[in-house]
């Protein structure tokens, strides 16, 4: 929740996203339809905050499991700021989980190494999405998971900034955005930056 002015004239309201339970209950009707037709062997990586871990822990194991998907670890992404969160206690979580899950096993990518991500946020002045997600943490997470020319899709696109770091890497990507402002402010970002030339529907 934004407490300072600035926090608040960047704040907006995600559809879909006004309870973790609403979250949760869209989660797992999309995902309910894309993860069967995923590949046999393809990462998935699920973004979350602390106040809400255990909830997507669990519901992620039963529905991820039946899928052929396995829990591989729990990445950090550190920020370079504490972030929201209660401002009389002296430490901010300035960070997000990224929970990692493998549907069968496929080759390295890249070198085995530490799974805590150092990649400063998105300046609220400068965000497409509240949740948006910086270019190059995508670029390091497609790299560690994909091969170039690979389909990636994000059923949750927000501002697509995964499409827009798959075009940076040399990967495919579909992405899907509810959210009309969202698809137009995308729209604009593309035009006039990394993303330029991709079509819309």
């Amino acid at each position: 929740m934004a407490v300072t002015q600035e926090g608040k004239a960047h704040a907006r309201k995600i559809a879909n996203d006004e309870t973790p339970e609403r979250a949760i209950a869209v989660f797992q009707a999309v995902m309910g339809s894309l993860l069967p037709r995923t590949a046999d062997n393809c990462d998935a990586y699920i973004f979350t905050s602390y106040q809400v871990i255990k909830e997507w822990l669990n519901m992620l194991d039963l529905l991820m499991g039946p899928q052929g998907f396995s829990r591989k670890g729990i990445l950090i992404w550190e920020k370079d700021g504490p972030g929201m969160g209660d401002l009389d206690f002296p430490y901010g979580m300035g960070v997000e989980f990224i929970l990692a899950y493998r549907k069968g096993k496929r080759e390295k990518s890249s070198k085995r190494r530490n799974a805590v991500l150092h990649y400063p946020q998105i300046r609220p002045d400068k965000l497409i999405h509240p949740h948006e997600k910086p270019l190059p943490l995508l670029e390091d997470l497609l790299k560690s998971s994909t091969d170039k020319h690979d389909f990636v899709v994000d059923p949750f696109g927000g501002s697509s900034s995964l499409a827009r770091a798959c075009r940076r890497v040399d990967r495919s990507a579909v992405t899907i955005e509810l959210d009309s402002h969202n698809v137009q402010l995308a729209r604009k970002a593309y035009d006039e930056g990394e993303g330029a030339g991709f079509g819309f529907d």
